[in-house]
């Protein structure tokens, strides 16, 4: 009888020993870093609530509790990373195409329907992009190649590299536009469908890119996977309404585009139409023939 009360003391110490073990795990906390400053969100505090809002979603579907943090600088965000402080992060794509990092994409972010967004170059006092010349130019922060990101991947290496004054880097979208409408700048690059300042119109409609992507540091692919199920109840706002699984490839195809493209001159064929005719006419053509003798050596004497 003892033996089978102590058997049973020990079953239960063992259960309860690999349940407590279990127990940080399910309660882990998931930690979502949002930099994406050309996500046109009006405030930073709607993009705090969103971060929030994500971690709280996501965490919860990972077994857990989440938090979620804004990055103001692309510095702090990498330091972020580096450190481990940062599991799932919504970044704007240009600024991943060219920063790196063990990460997985998983999604894109939808706003207005799409997962691809618009830019526009708007100025104040200029009808189109030669009256710029020599001015200053803003555009949300990219992480230190902002005039690569303004002159080949929006502009396709089609302007001089001179042609603007200046192209500096704004912390985000809303505070290009207010820097534009108190006239600290001469123009701002922004992606369309915000509002514009007072005074200030478009010059120049530029390409779409991809919108915020949504990436994972150090998941398992299980955990990578139920985080990509989560995403199709998440519920945001008007700037970023939700997600769209995807994969890195208009991130890599988005980093390739930072590069000055290479610009070739049209390869001319001329159209040659030859005609046999044309080429024997007026020529004649006629064998020489050769003696037989001097085919033919004496013999020797």
């Amino acid at each position: 009888m003892n033996r089978v009360v102590l058997a049973l003391v020990f079953v239960v110490g063992l259960v309860a020993g690999l349940v407590a073990r279990a127990a940080p795990a399910a309660a882990e906390t998931v930690r979502v870093g949002l930099f994406a400053p050309s996500a046109p969100f009006p405030t930073t505090a709607a993009r705090v609530e969103l971060a929030t809002k994500l971690g709280d979603h996501l965490g919860k579907a990972l077994g857990g509790t989440g938090t979620g943090r804004n990055y103001a600088r692309a510095g702090d965000f990498a330091a972020g990373v580096r450190r481990g402080d940062v599991s799932i992060a919504l970044v704007d794509a240009p600024y991943l195409a060219i920063a790196g990092g063990n990460y997985t994409v998983l999604a894109t972010a939808v706003r207005g329907g799409a997962t691809s967004q618009a830019w526009q170059l708007v100025a104040r006092g200029a009808t189109q992009i030669g009256d710029l010349r020599g001015k200053r130019v803003l555009v949300p922060v990219v992480g230190g190649r902002e005039s690569d990101f303004v002159l080949n991947v929006l502009l396709g290496g089609d302007l001089a590299k001179g042609h603007f004054g200046k192209i500096e880097a704004a912390p985000d979208t809303a505070s290009a536009l207010a820097a534009l409408g108190l006239g600290k700048a001469d123009a701002a690059v922004v992606p369309a469908g915000v509002q514009l300042p007072g005074g200030t119109s478009v010059v120049l409609r530029l390409p779409s890119l991809s919108g915020p992507v949504l990436v994972a540091y150090g998941l398992s692919a299980a955990q990578r996977q139920t985080i990509v199920q989560a995403l199709a109840s998440f519920s945001g706002d008007a700037t970023i309404s939700g997600f769209r699984p995807t994969d890195a490839d208009a991130v890599r195809a988005l980093a390739r585009r930072f590069s000055p493209p290479v610009k070739r001159g049209p390869h001319a064929v001329p159209a040659v139409r030859l005609v046999v005719g044309d080429l024997v006419e007026g020529r004649t053509f006629e064998i020489e023939r050769t003696p037989v003798t001097e085919l033919v050596a004496a013999p020797a004497r």
